[in-house]
């Protein structure tokens, strides 16, 4: 009985400490897995990952890459964990973020992109993902409270379970909340770090030109998302918030497509 009623304490402790800002505007979420269990989720992922795609090896490209993350990182609101950027070596058009901090994007993303803006928001938006803990709020739904509580109190195979659930999880559909929150992350994210946030759009256009705007348009990074045409509306609506009159925001165009052009 005691037992019960101490683990019961210390549940209701630790959920009343396990609130985390989640959104662009402060929004706070219950959040109950904890770093380095989200760090360990990511790390399983990024093995699965890579045992199931090719990484592109290209040291310039990664190089170019890992810069532009680094610029993004710096603004982050989550700058404390070691973000990591792989390119995977896929003609699809696709990006996705695992737990703690594992960004990809595909050759395919990068080889359709226009410049160093469009390309950054999309990175920008995947890192959103990573800051509003959409992998990780999943997983606690997933797995729910009791196998969470069982980790708390020290229970290795309820940890094993929560820190193995990332790896099968990192190509689910995000909610469509969760991806308009993200798509505010690429804004707020891109004009911190001196971006022109119309890359955004930009790629969008791109998109659209080729598959149209509904859900059933596209079959790679379109068929996690919802429809573009409602993701520009909110992206424009987003802008909006923002004073950018006189600021010099940075597209790198000439040089993105230099770097880039052995993907074309």
């Amino acid at each position: 009985m005691r037992k019960t009623a101490f683990i019961l304490a210390w549940t209701c402790l630790w959920i009343l400490s396990g609130c985390a800002t989640t959104g662009t505007r402060g929004e706070r979420s219950l959040i109950l897995i904890d770093d380095p269990t989200e760090i360990e989720m990511g790390r399983q992922t990024d093995t699965g990952i890579r045992e199931e795609y090719a990484v592109l090896d290209d040291p310039e490209l990664e190089a170019y890459v890992d810069g532009i993350g680094e610029t993004l990182v710096r603004v982050t609101d989550r700058g404390g964990l070691d973000y990591s950027f792989t390119i995977l070596d896929s003609d699809i058009v696709n990006a996705f973020a695992a737990p703690g901090g594992f960004i990809y994007i595909t050759r395919g993303l990068m080889a359709m992109a226009g410049d160093e803006a469009e390309l950054a928001c999309v990175m920008a938006h995947e890192m959103g993902h990573v800051t509003g803990r959409h992998s990780v709020r999943a997983i606690q739904k997933a797995v729910g409270l009791q196998v969470l509580t069982q980790m708390l109190i020290g229970d290795r195979e309820a940890w094993s379970q929560v820190a193995g659930a990332g790896a099968g999880l990192f190509m689910m559909k995000n909610s469509r909340e969760h991806e308009f929150e993200a798509d505010r992350f690429s804004v707020k994210y891109s004009v911190a770090a001196g971006y022109d946030p119309g890359g955004m759009l930009r790629f969008f256009d791109k998109l659209v030109a080729l598959h149209g705007t509904g859900p059933s348009g596209f079959q790679g990074w379109l068929s996690t998302h919802p429809a573009t045409d409602q993701r520009i509306a909110k992206v424009k609506s987003e802008l909006a918030n923002y004073d950018l009159a006189g600021r010099e925001l940075r597209t790198n165009r000439d040089e993105y497509l230099r770097i880039t052009a052995k993907l074309r």
